[in-house]
């Protein structure tokens, strides 16, 4: 009597969390590529998130171009830092908007300083990092910012096939602005953050992978730490940001 108390009870249980599931499943494949941007905003800090006004990133990177490891090609820079304005609007995924400047040292020697001040771009680029400039330009690079303003008037918003990415399920999304300049987006089905942005450039397909999610100690945003940079689906840099801070005052100096 007792055993078969115990199977009544447990298969209640089974048959309670397959409705769950079920009604689960339900609910996700119903939602809208809509509904997954505005959970993406939420998941991420919501309207701080959306609408940052600096953000600034120090860490380090692995440069392997065309993916090559030998020790002609391959470089470890030892200080990676990037310093963001951010734009009150973008209505072109692939340009250059906002301020912004990167710079790469490998040792006590600098590899390159890609500067934007709000109209003019600045290229220094060392010997070694000259043959790579067409990648370095801001069209093969912008991209991400575009979901920040997504549910724009004359943006288009579009849900494809759901995929996966390093095995975690994900929804995809495809957001085409009004320059007509498509990205593509892989929103993680459990979290909603960001785990694939995807973007033609001038020099191949280019996408690239964010991990390791942690959240800013001042206000509410979700900041990857990891981020790999993939041309043509070999991979040219591994970034590790070991320090961020959002919101905070950036000298205009910075980006002359």
């Amino acid at each position: 009597m007792k055993n078969k108390l115990l199977l009544m009870c447990l298969s209640m249980a089974y048959l309670l969390l397959a409705c769950h599931h079920s009604r689960s499943t339900v609910r996700v494949e119903n939602l809208t590529a809509k509904d997954i941007l505005r959970r993406t905003v939420a998941a991420s800090g919501g309207e701080t998130w959306q609408q940052p006004q600096t953000l600034a990133l120090k860490g380090n990177a692995i440069f392997t171009p065309f993916g090559k490891i030998d020790t002609s090609n391959r470089l470890k820079f030892d200080r990676y830092a990037m310093y963001r304005i951010f734009p009150s609007e973008n209505k072109a995924a692939h340009q250059a908007n906002g301020k912004v400047r990167f710079d790469a040292f490998y040792g006590d020697k600098s590899f390159f300083e890609l500067k934007f001040d709000g109209k003019r771009s600045k290229m220094t680029l060392s010997d070694v990092a000259k043959p790579y400039a067409k990648h370095f330009n801001w069209s093969n690079n912008f991209g991400f910012g575009i979901i920040r303003f997504a549910e724009s008037d004359s943006f288009r918003l579009e849900k494809l096939t759901n995929d996966q990415v390093e095995g975690i399920p994900c929804f995809v999304i495809q957001i085409t602005d009004p320059k007509k300049m498509v990205t593509t987006f892989s929103i993680d089905q459990r979290s909603f953050f960001i785990r694939q942005v995807a973007f033609t450039t001038d020099v191949g397909y280019h996408h690239r992978v964010y991990s390791d999610f942690k959240r800013a100690s001042n206000v509410s945003f979700v900041q990857p730490t990891r981020v790999r940079l993939y041309f043509d689906g070999m991979k040219w840099m591994d970034i590790q940001w070991t320090e961020f801070r959002v919101n905070e005052a950036i000298e205009a100096v910075i980006f002359d």
